[in-house]
């Protein structure tokens, strides 16, 4: 990475910031799926779901999208719970790493989920972040290109200056490089990705050591 090569960091949430909790994550999957497509939970229909999350690049907005709910709708889902039921922390540092990559660059993020009063949940200052960007604001959720371009218009800079860091590369890394952005990815390694991180720090020392 090169001196002043990135002006702008974008971050997914889920996976990323936080970790879901699984077993009552995936109990609010089913129980939506259920309810939308009008069929009892079994066996088969949890496959089905998970099926349709691997077409749809593991993206649960995408899925209920497709099945003709607005862009906002698993959002919506997902802020009906407790946020502590169902987000922690992927790594307890995160709030003061973040407070610390903020002094190098502008942060901000891009979530298929509105973040408001989770983000407080988990002690991270929302007014950190320059956009707080959901599905709620462009017609398609990720891993469709809407909210990757409005990403780039808020930014106000070239594609090429702007980094976005995810967990995932169908939803993350390969729609963010298809748009002419760098794409990060968190907690595991793609040769897909322009840049893999193991830790929060690992960014924070990039930044660091190209004096950005």
């Amino acid at each position: 990475m090169s001196k002043n090569t990135i002006k702008h960091i974008w971050f997914d949430f889920s996976e990323t910031i936080a970790f879901l909790k699984k077993e009552r994550h995936n109990r609010l999957r089913y129980e939506t799926y259920s309810k939308v497509i009008g069929k009892p939970i079994s066996n088969e229909l949890i496959t089905e779901f998970e099926n349709l999350y691997k077409k749809h690049n593991h993206s649960n907005a995408a899925i209920f999208r497709s099945l003709g709910q607005s862009s906002n709708f698993w959002s919506e889902c997902v802020n009906s719970v407790e946020s502590s039921e169902l987000y922690e922390l992927a790594d307890k540092n995160i709030p003061d790493v973040l407070e610390k990559i903020r002094k190098f660059v502008p942060i901000s993020i891009f979530s298929n989920i509105q973040l408001g009063k989770i983000l407080t949940s988990l002690n991270i200052n929302p007014k950190w972040f320059t956009h707080i960007l959901s599905s709620g604001m462009v017609k398609e959720p990720k891993p469709a290109l809407d909210g990757f371009y409005k990403m780039i218009e808020l930014s106000g800079i070239p594609a090429g200056e702007i980094l976005y860091i995810g967990d995932d590369v169908g939803k993350d890394v390969k729609p963010a490089k298809q748009v002419g952005v760098k794409a990060g990815l968190m907690w595991k390694k793609s040769g897909e990705a322009d840049y893999s991180f193991e830790s929060f720090e690992d960014i924070l020392e990039i930044l660091s050591l190209n004096n950005l």
